[in-house]
């Protein structure tokens, strides 16, 4: 089973492993909708990868636009071609007490700082911005940390 932790190492791993699901080649790596332009053979192919189906609908993407999502879970059904992987967890849901959570890489970086961005936080561990936030807002609800909401900046605290 590999673990990973948000999308963006999904991301890793599917620049590492396309060929097992039936691509021959990446043809180009997009920052916007879709993730890749892949080659399936001789044929292009637009993907979308997504941790969750349902993602594809939260991100508003337009499935005229895209031929396969591919996602690690499949929560909701796709009006699109969809791939799941299946031998892949995400540790921040299953492993959310593991010292290696993100919940604990998150506390670990104010030990440092007594003030931190979500921007910060998600540099610092290397995950993406709406990854880290969820984090931030689940600690905050669990009495861990304080949001500071500062001109369109969320401030965050330990809470002592």
């Amino acid at each position: 089973m590999i673990k990973i932790k948000d999308e963006l190492d999904f991301h890793r791993w599917f620049k590492k492993n396309y060929n097992k699901l039936g691509f021959t080649k990446i043809k180009s790596y997009n920052k916007k909708f879709p993730d890749f332009i892949m080659l399936e053979g001789d044929k292009e192919v637009k993907v979308e990868l997504e941790v969750l189906s349902s993602n594809f609908i939260l991100h508003k993407h337009n499935p005229k636009k895209v031929d396969k999502v591919i996602c690690i879970n499949q929560d909701v059904k796709l009006k699109v071609p969809t791939i799941i992987v299946d031998n892949i967890r995400l540790t921040n849901f299953e492993d959310k007490d593991s010292y290696y959570s993100i919940k604990n890489q998150i506390l670990k970086l104010f030990e440092k700082e007594r003030i931190l961005t979500t921007n910060e936080i998600s540099k610092k561990i290397d995950v993406k911005w709406n990854t880290a936030e969820l984090n931030l807002l689940n600690l905050t609800i669990e009495g861990k940390v304080e949001k500071i909401k500062k001109d369109g900046v969320n401030l965050w605290v330990i809470k002592s």
